[in-house]
C-alpha cells in the first residue's frame, strides 16, 4: 500500500464542521430549486410522509421563506424538468446536466443477474412508447404484494431498465414516478454512454467535495455508493487536496475551499430531514459532531430512543438536539423533544425559531408540543418559547 500523500492543510475539528456545514448549504445566491440542486446534485427520495417528504425538507431548508408545496411546484412545473431519479446514493433526485456522469453505473447495471431479459425489456419500451409516459401501477401485470414492499417482477424490471438508462423519470402523477423514454425526457446533448468509468467518479468526486466540504475517502465512497477501493485510486487524479483532519487522519477536500477563509455556518437554526445530505453517512456525522444520527422509523415503537421520524436540529454550526415530529393541516406536533450534552444555554431558544421555521415550510402557523414530549420542566420551557 502506498504512503499517504502528504496534507496541504492541517484543520481543526471545529474549522472541518464549519467546512461542512458550509458546503452542505449553498450561499445566498443559490436560492431556488434548481441551482440548490447543481449544488447538492443529489437530493435522497422517501416515501415517509408524516412531517414532509425527505426530498421536499432537504431542499426547503436551504431555500430562504419557501414551503415544501413550493418545491414540488417547481419540480412538477410544465417547462423543462429540473432532475431525473436515479440511485445516486440511494434513490435521489439528481440534476440533468449529470445524465452523463452516470454512465458507469447504467453500463454496470446491465450486467447484473437482475437486468430484464430483451423479451421484457422490448415489451415494457413499446408500451410506453405507444400510451407515454405511465406509472407503475398502469405496466404492472401481477398482483401487487398485500404488503406493498414486494418489487414483484414488473417494478423488478422497471427498476433496473431505470438503472441502466432504458427508461428515465423526471415526472410524477399522484406521487408515483412516471417511467419514460429517456430521449423523450432527457435533453439529447446528454444522452450517450460517452465518458468511461474512471472519467464519471474522477468528476462524481469533484461534486461530492464541492458538497461535502471535505471527507475520508470512505465518506465519498459512501456518497456516491462506489467501492472504497475506487476512491483511493482516483482520489489524486481529482481536484481534491489532501487535508489532516483533528481526531480523523487523512481526509480531502476540494483545492477552492482551501482557497480561501473558512466560512461562517448559517445563523438561523434549522432542523434537517433525517435524509438531509450532511447527515448521509453516520460515522462522518459522529466524527464531525460526536452525534449518533439513528433513523427508528423501521424499529418497533417500544424500541425507539427518541422517536418515529426524527430530525436533527443544526444550530451554530453543531448537532445539538432532535425531535419527533409530525405536520398535519391542523399544525406542526412535537411529539418527542432530545437535547445534546452540549447543547448550551441557547437550545430552547434555538428549538423554538427552527420549529417556526418548519411549521412556515410545511404550510402552517401553528405549533404544538404532546405533554410527554420531555421532562415537565424543558416542556414548559418549550410551550412558551413558542408562543
Amino acid at each position: 500500500m502506498s504512503a499517504s500523500p502528504r496534507p496541504e492543510a492541517e484543520l481543526s475539528l471545529a474549522q472541518a464542521r464549519s467546512i461542512a456545514v458550509a458546503a452542505a448549504f449553498p450561499p445566498g445566491d443559490r436560492a431556488d430549486v434548481p441551482s440548490v440542486l447543481e449544488h447538492l446534485h443529489a437530493v435522497q427520495l422517501d416515501s415517509i410522509s408524516v412531517l414532509a417528504r425527505a426530498h421536499q425538507l432537504t431542499l426547503a431548508t436551504r431555500i430562504p421563506h419557501t414551503t415544501t408545496r413550493a418545491v414540488d411546484a417547481a419540480l412538477n412545473s410544465a417547462g423543462s424538468p429540473a432532475a431525473f431519479v436515479y440511485p445516486a446514493h440511494a434513490l435521489s433526485l439528481v440534476p440533468l446536466t449529470d445524465w452523463p456522469l452516470w454512465a458507469f453505473r447504467r453500463r454496470h447495471t446491465r450486467t447484473r443477474p437482475q437486468y430484464p431479459d430483451p423479451g421484457q425489456r422490448a415489451a415494457l419500451i413499446t408500451r410506453i412508447h405507444a400510451d407515454g409516459p405511465l406509472p407503475l401501477r398502469s405496466l404492472r401485470t401481477e398482483q401487487p404484494t398485500t404488503t406493498g414492499w414486494g418489487w414483484g417482477p414488473t417494478k423488478t424490471a422497471l427498476e433496473f431498465m431505470v438503472w441502466a438508462g432504458d427508461l428515465a423519470c423526471t415526472r410524477y402523477t399522484s406521487g408515483q414516478r412516471l417511467f419514460d423514454l429517456p430521449e423523450r425526457c432527457i435533453p439529447h446533448p446528454l444522452l450517450g454512454d460517452g465518458p468511461d468509468d474512471d472519467t464519471c467518479q474522477i468528476r462524481l468526486l469533484e461534486h461530492a467535495a464541492t458538497t461535502l466540504g471535505l471527507g475520508t475517502a470512505d465518506d465519498y465512497a459512501d456518497y456516491l455508493r462506489i467501492r472504497p477501493a475506487t476512491v483511493e485510486r482516483l482520489l489524486p487524479r481529482t481536484a481534491l487536496a489532501p487535508v489532516a483532519v483533528e481526531g480523523w487522519g487523512s481526509a480531502w477536500a476540494h483545492a477552492s475551499t482551501l482557497a480561501g477563509p473558512v466560512a461562517a455556518p448559517p445563523r438561523e437554526p434549522v432542523f434537517l430531514s433525517p435524509f438531509d445530505n450532511l447527515i448521509w453517512h453516520r460515522p462522518r456525522v459522529q466524527r464531525l459532531f460526536g452525534f449518533t444520527q439513528v433513523f427508528e422509523a423501521y424499529k418497533p415503537a417500544a424500541r425507539r430512543e427518541h422517536g418515529y421520524y426524527v430530525c436533527p436540529l443544526l444550530a451554530d454550526g453543531r448537532l445539538i438536539a432532535r425531535a419527533d415530529l409530525t405536520s398535519t393541516p391542523t399544525g406542526l406536533t412535537i411529539h418527542q423533544a432530545s437535547f445534546e450534552t452540549h447543547a448550551g444555554p441557547d437550545v430552547i431558544d434555538h428549538f423554538a425559531s427552527a420549529c417556526r421555521t418548519l411549521a412556515t415550510t410545511t404550510g402552517t402557523d401553528r405549533t404544538t408540543v404532546d405533554v410527554g414530549a420531555a421532562d415537565p420542566h424543558t416542556t414548559a420551557a418549550l410551550r412558551t418559547a413558542l408562543r
